[in-house]
């Protein structure tokens, strides 16, 4: 199994929108320094991206084979299920705090904390599911902020379609977008069964009308880890290849 080249830490925030103390996990990369200005990468369901999606070690790898450029990733944590609805739902009753934390909080805490790009293209999400709704919903808010996306089989209400329905030009984004061929029968941990596939297709036919950045792919199987893993090394590579 390869060793970890760069180093993983643990931190947290406290958040005056949220009211509370957010977990964060936070990769730095090997030779790291001060001295540098790095962009950096935040990660929704972060202690899941870090342990099932293995984002932390596949950039890691990435970095050491130069294929992708030295990167700070932060993994956002929640505190479970319910949390998490709460947070990343459209409908959750701390969504739209949630979304003041991540665009106005903590991007200031990271700024501070690191030399980081203050560019809009310097400061990256990635999601999935939900987690992907909450980095696309950031990106189309924030532009400015977030310029680079990973959405990987993300939640797309036709809020979201209609919102970008409405937008002229993007340019300023650069998106990363898959979904599973399967994911017209999604079973969610409710028990209910959603059908992915369709609306993603639709918000693929939007974004490619668009003068952006987009790189979409429809990945074998459905909407589960072992798949989202895979897909993290062309999304690393789309959004921060070394040449």
């Amino acid at each position: 199994m390869a060793i970890l080249k760069g180093s993983i830490t643990d931190d947290k925030i406290y958040s005056n929108y949220l009211e509370e103390e957010i977990d964060l996990l936070i990769y730095t990369p090997s030779k790291f320094t001060p001295l540098v200005k790095y962009p950096v990468l935040i990660a929704q369901d972060g202690r899941d991206y870090f342990q099932l999606g293995k984002l932390a070690k596949t950039a890691d790898r990435l970095m050491e084979e130069e294929l992708m450029q030295s990167c700070i990733i932060v993994g956002v944590n929640h505190k479970g299920i319910e949390d998490r609805k709460a947070k990343y739902d459209p409908t959750g009753e701390k969504h739209e705090n949630y979304i003041r934390f991540m665009a106005i909080e903590l991007t200031s805490y990271l700024n501070e904390k690191f030399n980081t790009l203050q560019l809009g293209a310097g400061m990256g999400l990635i999601g999935d599911s939900l987690g992907g709704y909450v980095a696309f919903k950031l990106s189309l808010l924030y532009p400015n902020t977030f310029g680079k996306v990973i959405l990987q089989s993300p939640y797309i209400p036709d809020s979201l379609i209609q919102t970008v329905e409405s937008i002229e030009q993007m340019q300023t984004l650069t998106i990363y977008h898959s979904i599973g061929d399967e994911e017209e029968q999604f079973k969610n941990p409710e028990g209910v069964i959603r059908d992915f596939l369709t609306p993603n297709r639709q918000m693929n036919k939007l974004l490619t009308n668009l003068a952006l950045d987009y790189e979409y792919t429809e990945f074998q199987g459905n909407h589960l880890w072992v798949n989202w893993q895979k897909d993290i090394v062309p999304a690393l590579i789309f959004l921060y290849s070394n040449h």
